[in-house]
């Protein structure tokens, strides 16, 4: 073999070599751009679509809320009734306003509103989530009159800056008021798991959220509710 034939059979190799690699750098590349492109969906749209796929069961007890209400296992605190959760991660008042043709079209018996809390952590004014509950209140009266609707107060947190106590006794005072004004039943949750005025420490997992003794005490409390 000569040596102008040796370097021909070099340079193809190293032809070779380097088609191989762009072509995987090429579909590295796209694979990211087809990947960042997409539109981001979040976990209210994922429950939501969820949401609106189920069979319209009608006449049942439906909880409505945020985490605190997602995150509740009613089949296994509550056997022998069928409850349905409309609960979300992260929901706000607003959030449940934007979704509550779906919650008014399954024309439940009882509903248990527990929402509030992201609100103030996202800086909304006590006044604007109070407007926001009333909004709730009067769309669900006028969709859905026979329902009986009862309006929980929010739990305590626990060294939570961003959710402190004094603003949500104060939005807890206003639920009550709001409860009185539309005539529905207000059920005071904030004492119950209270310890030191503040949630207690075997109450919650990370200051806000629940746990599973905490579940079980509140289902509990609210048990006389689902049954009478």
């Amino acid at each position: 073999m000569t040596q102008t034939q040796k370097i021909k059979i070099l340079y193809a190799i190293i032809f070779l070599l380097l088609t191989v690699i762009a072509s995987f750098l090429g579909k590295r590349i796209t694979r990211r751009i087809t990947a960042s492109d997409r539109p981001a969906v979040s976990y209210y749209d994922i429950k939501v679509n969820i949401f609106n796929a189920m069979p319209r069961q009608t006449g049942q007890i439906l909880f409505l809320g945020d985490s605190i209400t997602d995150w509740c296992d009613f089949e296994e605190l509550l056997p022998d009734m069928r409850i349905i959760n409309r609960g979300i991660a992260g929901d706000t008042t607003s959030g449940v306003l934007r979704r509550l043709d779906e919650v008014i079209s399954l024309r439940p018996s009882k509903l248990f509103l527990l929402i509030g809390t992201n609100d103030i952590t996202n800086g909304t004014s006590i006044a604007g989530i109070a407007e926001n509950i009333r909004q709730i209140i009067s769309r669900l009266h006028d969709g859905t009159p026979s329902t009986k609707i009862y309006v929980q107060s929010l739990f305590p947190t626990r060294y939570n800056a961003s959710r402190p106590n004094t603003s949500i006794q104060e939005l807890n005072a206003e639920l009550k008021a709001i409860a009185s004004e539309t005539k529905c039943i207000y059920i005071d949750l904030y004492p119950l798991l209270l310890e030191d005025g503040m949630l207690g420490e075997k109450y919650t997992i990370d200051g806000l959220h629940l746990t599973g003794l905490a579940m079980s005490k509140w289902i509990e409390f609210v048990k006389p509710c689902l049954t009478e």
